[in-house]
């Protein structure tokens, strides 16, 4: 942390605050610079959310509570004041049976561009702020700022002009002289007006009407309203309430208690406006997921006899929309979607889940149809602002509601995952066994690590032969796990898994290690060695070090780098900075590289060109139509494109005597495949090399 900046901090608050802390971005950390009365939870070197919190469960009323938990995460602060340079939330707190009226401000400080410290100061409006002043942050309101817009309603003109004159200061007063004017100047100027002071008896449309029809339009009720009332009647005051009205004010007035009572309305009616604007994600006007999962909890558990479903929409390929037709284009998209969604789910909270991902629940006791939901998928793609577009859709019917709501919407996710690289299947539900899987996949996480130190883990080879002496030349190192019951898993249900949640990295390296141990076995015993290759996943080509990790272990093993070549796939090795680095420091390290897979759908001849490769491998869909007349020609083609850039061949995947001879007449070096050999055990490969 570095030295506080006293003049800087000053500037952002001002010195009003009795209380203000900053907060590191980077460890997370509270730092006292001011402390007039201890606050709880706000104790040097406390982790911020531990001190927010507990400050928010200690002083704050229960019913702002889990709206400033959210608002106030630093997660969302992090991302608000990398937004603004500062905001303010006014909010009701409770100290020794007192309330109070507290203020919160939150400034930032940057350093080269980045975020790197939160200001934080803490204040009662009613003893420490002076009043109408604390929007202020450099101790001078500038001439250009608009004052808030009060409008008095009041027939009584010498009453209008007691309240004007002990308002114009701080307010810009608009008057109206009845109830039916009031109406006629609200509705012409509701987005600007701060509050109502209103009159109950009047001609043409007294206070009660006015409340009346002022509550029957959504926006108009959204201005509060302060009752002005001179026969103290208990029952008024209960009728204004029940109309809508927040507060009274009793003549004649007390210009102290009217001030106070108007800068109180408007600063928690400004809060609360800052707290829905935290809720809602900017783009798109639906809620954050945070704000989501807060309003969810109580929508199912508020209406418990109501069935309840989760649809998530995802727009396939959406990075390929942004880097085709720009970022802009992207998010007109995703405003368009958004208004897509709100117009066909009903009765129900939308979320903008995850960058391109909306997320609706709703409640509906009629069951989902797929064919008017594929439906209106094709007229939300035919409409959209970009042509092509393929939306996904992921759907948990009448849920669970027992369960978190971040489960209940994983499992709408885990739905649409399900159908994400179908490209003739739009609409899955979730069902039990998509849970079952996943927590199989969950269970081999977990148990990946003990797997590793008790060496489940077994490493197959299949064998590569010479086509013309039909010999074994070299092999490739696979993996399969064999569970302590003798189960054997297969890698296709523990590679992709391990590949998108980055253990494979730890499996690669599993992997080489045993194979570089068996080949120092083999030149130990003075045995005949073979190359046998070892696969290295995108991911481990993108690990840190990971060169220096593989040529440490072939120099503790005190073998040749030749006798384990790497394998790359054609995906993973798609041209780039990084790629050539990477594969530069492999060949002068001393490793042969061999491009896997090649033609399997990625093919670049770009990475062929720039990247140096000794052999390449012939993908087995490839293979597959070696005896129709097209698939036959491109084959040889591969072939002598990889001997014109001095590359051995290798063909995977080959399966009958057909496929060999063929491939023998082509004159491909090298094949591997069944019609050979499966993968074996190590005993069994070694036996093979005895033959």
């Amino acid at each position: 942390m570095k030295d506080f900046d006293s003049n800087r901090i000053y500037q952002i608050l001002g010195d009003e605050f009795k209380n203000i802390y900053i907060v590191d971005c980077e460890d997370q950390r509270i730092h006292t610079f001011k402390e007039t009365l201890t606050l709880p939870g706000f104790s040097s070197c406390t982790s911020y959310n531990d001190a927010m919190n507990q400050y928010i469960d200690d002083r704050v009323y229960e019913k702002n509570r889990d709206m400033l938990r959210m608002a106030l995460s630093f997660n969302s602060l992090f991302s608000r004041l990398e937004k603004t340079e500062h905001f303010n939330i006014h909010y009701q707190s409770k100290n020794d049976s007192e309330v109070h009226f507290m203020y919160s401000h939150f400034g930032r400080v940057m350093e080269d561009g980045r975020l790197s410290q939160i200001i934080i100061g803490f204040a009662n409006e009613d003893l420490d702020i002076r009043r109408n002043n604390i929007d202020m942050f450099n101790n001078a309101l500038p001439s250009n700022v608009v004052k808030r817009k009060v409008l008095i309603v009041e027939d009584n003109e010498i009453n209008r002009e007691i309240l004007k004159e002990t308002l114009e200061d701080d307010y810009d007063v608009i008057e109206a002289v009845n109830g039916e004017e009031g109406l006629n100047i609200l509705s012409q100027y509701y987005k600007d007006i701060s509050l109502i002071l209103l009159d109950v008896v009047m001609p043409v449309c007294d206070g009660f009407e006015f409340l009346s029809r002022q509550k029957s339009d959504s926006l108009l009720a959204s201005v509060p309203v302060i009752v002005t009332t001179g026969n103290n009647s208990q029952e008024d005051e209960l009728k204004c309430l029940g109309l809508g009205a927040v507060d009274f004010i009793t003549k004649p007035y007390n210009a102290r208690i009217v001030k106070s009572r108007i800068d109180s309305v408007i600063k928690l009616r400004e809060s609360s406006m800052t707290l829905a604007a935290i809720e809602k994600d900017e783009l798109t006007g639906l809620y954050t997921r945070q704000a989501f999962y807060h309003h969810a909890r109580t929508f199912t558990h508020f209406m418990t006899e109501e069935k309840f479903n989760v649809v998530i929409l995802d727009v396939a390929d959406f990075k390929l929309i942004n880097g085709t037709y720009g970022t802009k284009k992207g998010n007109e998209v995703l405003v368009y979607l958004s208004n897509a969604f709100r117009y066909y789910v009903k009765n129900g909270l939308l979320t903008r889940y995850e960058g391109d991902q909306l997320l609706g629940l709703f409640h509906s006791k009629v069951k989902m149809d797929v064919e008017r939901i594929n439906r209106n998928i094709n007229k939300i793609a035919e409409e959209a602002p970009i042509p092509n577009i393929r939306i996904k859709v992921g759907i948990y019917e009448d849920i669970d509601t027992s369960l978190s709501i971040p489960i209940i919407c994983d499992r709408a996710l885990m739905a649409e995952k399900s159908i994400s690289k179908d490209f003739k299947t739009n609409v899955a539900f979730y069902t039990d066994e998509m849970n079952q899987k996943q927590l199989a996949q969950r269970q081999m996480e977990n148990d990946f690590k003990s797997a590793i130190a008790n060496r489940e883990f077994k490493v197959y080879y299949q064998p590569k032969y010479d086509v013309n002496t039909e010999n074994i030349v070299g092999a490739e190192a696979l993996v399969r796990w064999q569970k302590p019951d003798g189960t054997l898993i297969s890698p296709g249900a523990f590679i992709p898994l391990f590949e998108s949640d980055g253990l494979v990295v730890h499996l690669d390296e599993y992997v080489f290690e045993n194979v570089c141990q068996f080949q120092k076995e083999r030149m130990e015993n003075k045995l005949p060695m073979v190359p046998i290759s070892v696969n290295l996943s995108r991911a481990s080509i993108h690990f840190n070090d990971v060169v220096e990790h593989y040529v440490d272990i072939v120099n503790q093993k005190q073998i040749p780098f030749e006798c384990v070549p790497i394998e790359l796939t054609e995906s993973a090795t798609l041209y780039s900075e990084k790629i050539l680095e990477i594969t530069d420091q492999l060949v002068k390290a001393g490793f042969k590289l061999h491009m896997d897979d090649f033609g399997s759908g990625y093919s670049s001849l770009t990475s062929l060109n720039e990247l140096n490769f000794s052999t390449v491998k012939l993908d087995k869909s490839l293979i597959d139509y070696i005896d129709q007349v097209r698939g036959k020609k491109i084959v040889q083609q591969a072939i002598d494109l990889g001997h014109g850039l001095d590359m051995k061949v290798v063909a995977e995947g080959v399966e009958s005597k057909e496929q060999k001879d063929c491939l023998k007449e082509m004159h491909c070096d090298m094949i591997q495949g069944f019609y050979y050999s499966k993968p074996l055990k190590q005993e069994d490969f070694i036996e093979k090399l005895r033959a």
